[in-house]
Formats: structure tokens, sequence, C-alpha cells
């Protein structure tokens, strides 16, 4: 799946389109959020969860080239930069012990758009993309000294949204928009301290999703 996320990126970039009106770059600023849903601590000795992870925010920048076709339609590959963000549970009947799921995630998407004018100026779109997530998982229990092993991993990553824009200039576009992606399972390798069994059998694991708030700068060229 990586290999070929990267493909298409490279084909959309770089492949002569002679049906292409206008190549674009574009910045976006993006309030990001990210949520662990389906939280898990994968040991046998636990029986149910006592608090869900916390969701974690910042703004994350990410970067696209693309075209823009004559019909309304685009077509980008788009990198979205590195986020990291914490999660914490609590699970009975160990409750007392905190355990802390530390995400570090990166995006490489493939980006399809509908543009729907509104006036000549203003319009509305849809978008919806496909690509590879990396993801690095680690984490401990308690305190740093108990830790789950680090674990990287490719996720195949979706992403659908919305959004308004305005065409400023001939060659400059500013806009914002919400977008909501997921990016699969993920999960740590299996603790390195020694438990109360002295096992190797517990990692933690839930499923990485992320909404957008996002204004955006694109210029033709």
């Amino acid at each position: 799946m990586q290999k070929l996320a990267y493909a298409l990126l490279f084909s959309v970039l770089f492949t002569p389109h002679a049906h292409a009106e206008n190549g674009y770059g574009s910045l976006k600023l993006n309030h990001a959020r990210q949520n662990l849903s389906s939280a898990l601590l994968t040991s046998p000795r636990v029986t149910e969860r006592v608090e869900a992870p916390d969701s974690s925010k910042s703004i994350v920048a990410s970067f696209a080239m693309g075209y823009a076709f004559a019909d309304g339609w685009r077509l980008e590959g788009e990198y979205t930069m590195p986020k990291h963000s914490t999660f914490k549970s609590y699970w009975a009947p160990f409750n007392a012990n905190v355990n802390s799921q530390q995400v570090h995630s990166q995006r490489l998407m493939l980006n399809g758009y509908k543009d729907i004018p509104l006036n000549d100026w203003l319009s509305f779109y849809g978008m919806a993309g496909v690509g590879v997530a990396r993801i690095d998982a680690e984490g401990y229990q308690t305190n740093e000294t108990r830790r789950f092993a680090s674990h990287r991993q490719h996720n195949f990553a979706y992403s659908v949204g919305m959004g308004l824009e305005a065409k400023v200039s001939e060659q400059l576009t500013l806009g914002a928009g919400y977008r909501y992606t997921a990016m699969g399972d993920v999960e740590t390798g299996y603790n390195t301290f020694a438990n109360r069994v002295n096992a190797r059998d517990e990692q933690l694991k839930g499923k990485l999703k992320e909404q957008n708030m996002f204004l955006e700068a694109r210029v033709s060229f």
C-alpha cells in the first residue's frame, strides 16, 4: 500500500497532463484534533476501562502540489507534517496505574476535489483522499521507567472534507474548511518492564482519527 501511494503521488506531480489547465501549490494550517478511539490495554488481568484516553490538539502544517482541470475537478498530492499526541487511560483493577500512549503520525495523501462555483469569486468544494500514514507508537505505565516498546507501522488512511474558497486574484485563492481523517489501528510494542506475573504480554492499542479545521492559501502557476 505504501509503494502504491508513493507511485500515485509521483504520477500526479511529475507526469505531463494534457488536459490540465493550472498547476498549483498550497499550504494548509490545520487545527488538528486527534482521538484514539476503541483504546485497549491488552492484558489478561484487566477487567474494564476506567477512563477513556484524552484527545490531543495542535496546529499542523501540510503542503500540496496539484492540477486544476477545466470542469472544476482538482487532483493533488499532499504531505502532512508530523503530529505528536499523548493519550492516557486507566484500567480496573489497577486504577492507580496510568497508561500513557505516545503517537507520532505523518501522512502522504492523494486528494481529489470538486469545486462548485457560487459566484465569480466564491466556490464551495467537497474532497476525498486516500494514502499512507506513518505512525510510531510507544508509551509507559505509571512512570517513564516502565515503558512499552516502540512500534512503527504504515497504515492505509482516508479522508473526507468540505470547504469554501475565495479567488483573490488570478494566482491566489484563499479558503477554509473541515476534514476528517482515519488512520487505522495503532499499537505499541509489548511491555519491556516486569509486570506482576513477570510476562511480556501487555501493549497499548487504539484506532487513530483526526479532525481538522483549516485555513488554506493556494497559488496557481
